[in-house]
């Protein structure tokens, strides 16, 4: 998508005030001139810029011709020529279209001729009679040429270098996405059709070992004849989301859809429906890593400007799995301006985000920026992310792969043609450290693949991080969690014990990649689980805050299962008195069982017993091994 970048449409100030009269007299001119304007109101701007070479080739002196050119290449995204053809209106009369010398700094500024720009944009102010909205637009456009030309001189240390020519071979390629594991690579390509038409479909490849696979289109089920594209895969894998344009069930003329894989292939996308969509242009969905917030760029009514960042909350699931979204809400003045962001991407830290705009300070065309979430809606300061990566050509869709390591990006190598670049992270535009752990959950006695519900939490805070299915072929699911946090793991499934776990992402640097393959046990009388994330003080019975997202998880089994009975067991490791362990184990039990109690557990479906050092798990040689000595458990006394 392309905006216009003019300050005032050439082609509206001749529509008003000059449709009958100009400054040429040759009729061949004006002849071809009328027919460049008519074929650009049908939006043929090809065929316009034809007709208008005609009209200049016929009266060199033709200025209309010239301001009318430069306005179509404008449109075509064709700043180098825009630009060129300014000079040449100039020449013939500078003074004849009040904003000729703003709209010519803003197409060599688009071209990278950035003293011109600054010339020109001086010259512009000289111009009587200027509305306060006008000095304002050349006062920036000089602001806008000195921080390019500063960043040029201040280049960060990084190395952009294309993908393979499997990837950028396949057509003008962009919007880069990756699993978080990174073993699938998703990717837009736009295709020529025959004529001046094009198509827009996705494209996916294998990644093994940093080296991309030959790509192919997704299945039938998610591309059709019309364009879908601006695609963004769920870091679980679970979902694609993406942009579709003219379809029929369509509420704009671009809406958000989404795609979930079942049983190895994508299903029919579907709508995200009028919540969501806008009757205007809707595109570039993604979504974060904890599936809890949906991100897109639009250009509906009531924005800051041409096209704005939002976000919507996830506020529960259909019957389908898919999630239901809120109303959008808009990313406010941190975030968005008069002109256009799109392109957002939020990284799988959760408080990164990156996006395009052309109007914060840049390079020229969009640039790539980023800011840190600050609290509920609120942004930090946009940040340009410097030369090399922007230029004064357009820099879209950005992607961060979770470990950090490299930037996948799309960019300008001609004006007709869009490449896909990659670069390793420099610290400058680093995000926080992130890791993720893959669950497979299984049934204990057949091993069959399961679905169940995986639940991890702050442990310090109780705070649910993600709360996702385990599902698929294997029963697995794919979590991005950021570092420095300690993390609870609940799985859940009716009819199946529930599983608790904790661990540590605490060394930001850890190079942590977690696979964990966990057992349910269905059911039955004898059967006990591990109640890790149960803590106590040191050397005491008194129960952590730490407790309190396991203990509620447990009261909520408990409500759930409302026919079993339990004992609450508590065990310690071999270090200290004999008598001091069975007392204290004893005590640890007690206040679990008093905690279940208070929350209006039945005490007749409830006991407790301490076992002291009686029955260890693992060797109280070790400082690991005594670790998991020391816990509780639940038992399962009786069904009902």
């Amino acid at each position: 998508m392309k905006f216009f970048l003019s300050t005032l449409l050439f082609i509206s100030f001749i529509t008003i005030g000059f449709a009958q009269k100009y400054s040429t007299e040759n009729n061949r001119a004006i002849k071809f001139f009328q027919a460049a304007t008519q074929a650009y109101q049908y939006t043929e701007y090809d065929k316009s810029l034809e007709y208008v070479n005609e009209a200049i080739s016929k009266d060199e002196s033709f200025i209309e011709a010239y301001l009318f050119k430069a306005q179509v290449l404008n449109v075509l995204d064709r700043p180098k020529e825009e630009a060129d053809t300014y000079k040449k209106a100039i020449k013939v009369n500078d003074t004849f279209f009040k904003y000729t010398y703003i709209n010519s700094a803003k197409a060599h500024f688009r071209a990278g001729e950035y003293d011109i720009a600054t010339l020109h944009a001086q010259n512009f102010l000289s111009v009587p009679e200027l509305k306060a909205s006008d000095i304002e637009s050349a006062k920036r456009m000089i602001k806008q040429v000195n921080f390019a030309k500063k960043s040029i001189a201040n280049p960060i240390d990084i190395d952009p270098h294309p993908l393979n020519e499997y990837i950028n071979g396949v057509g003008d390629v962009y919007w880069p996405s990756m699993t978080v594991d990174n073993s699938m690579f998703y990717f837009t390509a736009k295709l020529p059709l025959q004529g001046a038409g094009f198509q827009e479909d996705i494209f996916t490849c294998m990644v093994r070992n940093d080296s991309f696979g030959k790509p192919f289109r997704l299945n039938s089920e998610v591309l059709s004849r019309s364009n879908e594209g601006a695609s963004f895969i769920s870091p679980d894998g679970r979902f694609l989301l993406y942009t579709g344009c003219r379809m029929r069930d369509g509420f704009g003329s671009c809406d958000l859809y989404i795609s979930q894989k079942k049983d190895g292939k994508w299903e029919r996308g579907i709508n995200l429906g009028g919540t969501v969509n806008s009757n205007a242009w809707d595109s570039r969905p993604v979504i974060s890593s904890d599936g809890n917030t949906l991100y897109f760029s639009s250009n509906r009514k009531g924005g800051k400007g041409r096209s704005d960042i939002y976000l919507c909350r996830k506020i529960g699931e259909t019957d389908n799995g898919y999630p239901k979204w809120s109303k959008p809400v808009n990313l406010g003045d941190s975030v968005n301006t008069k002109g256009d962001e799109f392109a957002p991407f939020i990284h799988a830290d959760n408080k990164t985000l990156y996006f395009s705009s052309d109007y914060h300070l840049g390079m020229g065309g969009q640039d790539i920026f980023m800011v840190k979430k600050l609290g509920e809606n609120q942004w930090s300061k946009p940040h340009n992310l410097g030369y090399p990566i922007n230029k004064n050509t357009d820099e879209i869709g950005l992607f961060i792969d979770a470990p950090g390591d490299f930037a996948y990006y799309a960019t300008d190598d001609t004006d007709t043609k869009r490449s896909i670049y990659r670069f390793a992270v420099p610290p400058e535009i680093k995000h926080e450290y992130v890791t993720y752990v893959k669950v497979f959950v299984r049934d204990k006695e057949s091993f069959r693949p399961l679905s169940a519900i995986v639940n991890l939490f702050d442990v310090t805070t109780g705070e649910t991080i993600v709360d996702i299915k385990a599902e698929g072929s294997d029963g697995s699911a794919l979590v991005s969690l950021p570092a420095n946090k300690k993390y609870g793991l609940m799985i859940e499934k009716k009819g199946y014990l529930f599983y608790s776990d904790h661990f540590d992402l605490i060394q930001k640097n850890e190079n942590f990649v977690k696979e964990l393959k966990i057992d349910l046990q269905p059911i039955e009388q004898g059967q006990t689980v591990v109640l890790n994330n149960v803590f106590f003080k040191f050397n005491s019975y008194e129960l952590s805050d730490e407790s309190l997202a396991e203990l509620f998880r447990l009261q909520r089994f408990l409500e759930q299962n409302n026919k079993l009975h339990v004992e609450i067991a508590g065990h310690t490791d071999n270090q200290g008195d004999k008598a001091y362990n069975q007392q204290l184990s004893e005590q640890r039990a007690k206040a679990v069982y008093d905690y279940l109690i208070n929350k209006g557990i039945q005490a007749a479906r409830l006991t407790y017993k301490g076992y002291g050092m009686e029955n260890p798990v693992a060797d109280n040689g070790s400082k690991e091994g005594r670790a998991k000595n020391r816990r509780t458990e639940m038992t399962v006394t009786k069904l009902d």
